[in-house]
């Protein structure tokens, strides 16, 4: 879990599972007051981090498919939709899982 906070505040949050070879981005979350600042993909990149150097290649992820914010933001961040999941959140409502291969571009020195 990683946790983004000014003072006592929390602004953001990520929590990626790790396995062996591929990790699993469970959730990410920005307070609404710093959206679009770049928070967001800072988490993202921190916890991609991690996992290079875990020797981790790939990063798996579920988005609502009725989320396009979500997914355009995870596409900005070079994610690709590799599967639609019907019934996925409460057997109700559909889930786009994406994927990025970390081997396929430079880390970032950010």
């Amino acid at each position: 879990m990683l946790v983004a906070a000014r003072g006592a505040s929390v602004l953001g949050f990520g929590i990626m599972k790790y396995d062996d070879d591929e990790s699993h981005l469970l959730l990410l979350a920005v307070h609404p007051s710093v959206a679009r600042q770049g928070l967001g993909a800072a988490l993202v990149a921190w916890l991609e981090g991690s996992a290079r150097a875990a020797g981790v290649g790939q990063v798996y992820l579920e988005a609502r498919a009725t989320n396009g914010p979500a997914r355009a933001f995870y596409r900005r961040l070079g994610y690709g939709e590799i599967q639609r999941l019907p019934g996925y959140y409460g057997g109700i409502e559909a889930s786009v899982r994406m994927a990025k291969d970390l081997w396929l571009e430079p880390a970032s020195s950010a």
